[in-house]
């Protein structure tokens, strides 16, 4: 569960759909109810969005994704980062404890979560 609201998750759903419909996005981070290490998010809080299935190819549609938040009425800044980036760590926890905003059953799992309930979907 999310800490926006519902038309603010459809718009960022909607986004990523329009430019990265093959990726699979987890949100991560304060604005992720119970999410460990946090305390919840304040009002300036950003979104933080893992991209796991990213390929060299998406790079203009990432650029393109990134100025669509950065033009769009949402109150706070969304990062995105390419799940790859991520220090292996936060990636699995990002893999466990993320908050699904698009779901590509094309994307392979990491076998560890094949039979967890972690990710929220």
């Amino acid at each position: 569960m999310l800490d926006i609201t519902a038309a603010q998750q459809a718009q960022v759903q909607c986004l990523l759909q329009q430019r990265l419909p093959h990726t699979m996005a987890l949100a991560f981070g304060s604005r992720v109810v119970d999410w460990p290490f946090g305390r919840g998010p304040k009002p300036y809080s950003d979104l933080d969005i893992a991209l796991f299935g990213l390929v060299q190819a998406d790079a203009q549609a990432l650029a393109h994704l990134r100025a669509d938040l950065e033009e769009s009425p949402l109150p706070w800044r969304v990062d995105i980062s390419d799940a790859n980036d991520l220090p292996p760590a936060l990636r699995e926890l990002v893999e466990r404890q993320g908050v699904r905003l698009t779901d590509d059953a094309s994307m392979p799992r990491p076998a560890y979560l094949q039979s967890s309930p972690g990710i929220a979907r």
